[in-house]
């Protein structure tokens, strides 16, 4: 439901963004209505702060998939959304924003790692955290420290999450 609310966010950026563009109008409220969306969309597909509650929720799949899918796809799609149109939508206000939720997702979901007992949830949470992390450098300013920090954390979370999976399977 929760991606589906983002796929939502993203029709309406773009609808939003082509409708403006095509009549040459540059309204601030069509310019406010795309950076919104955009934001609301990147949160929604990287499981940010008010959004995060479907990824640790998510890990009833078998873990091949959860590998797949929230280490290396699902939840990087917001993070590259954001460093792709960063230059249509950064202002001061925009990047707060985006500072603000990223550093409220790190804390919440490495808050929540603690005190959780499943394995495959607290790996969920980790990368939570490390999306906040990322999300934070994009608001920075730094795109491509965050990138390189998304293949990294990618590649290494998909190990943790075979292995993690091996140890349940084990035990």
């Amino acid at each position: 439901l929760t991606n589906r609310l983002g796929d939502f966010f993203l029709f309406v950026f773009f609808s939003s963004t082509i409708f403006s563009s095509y009549y040459f109008l540059s309204l601030s409220f069509f310019c406010w209505l795309s950076s919104l969306m955009l934001l609301l969309a990147s949160f929604t597909k990287s499981a940010q702060f008010p959004f995060s509650g479907w990824l640790p929720k998510a890990m009833s799949a078998p873990t091949p998939i959860s590998s797949l899918v929230h280490s290396s796809t699902l939840v990087t799609a917001g993070l590259v959304l954001i460093m792709n149109f960063s230059e249509m939508i950064l202002n001061k206000d925009v990047i707060m924003i985006i500072m603000v939720v990223g550093v409220f997702t790190m804390f919440f979901s490495s808050m929540a790692a603690l005190v959780e007992e499943d394995l495959k949830k607290v790996v969920a949470l980790s990368t939570l955290s490390q999306m906040g992390f990322s999300m934070l450098t994009v608001g920075i300013g730094l795109s491509f420290v965050s990138f390189i920090h998304l293949l990294s954390h990618a590649l290494f979370k998909s190990c943790l999450f075979m292995q993690v999976g091996y140890l349940i399977h084990c035990s």
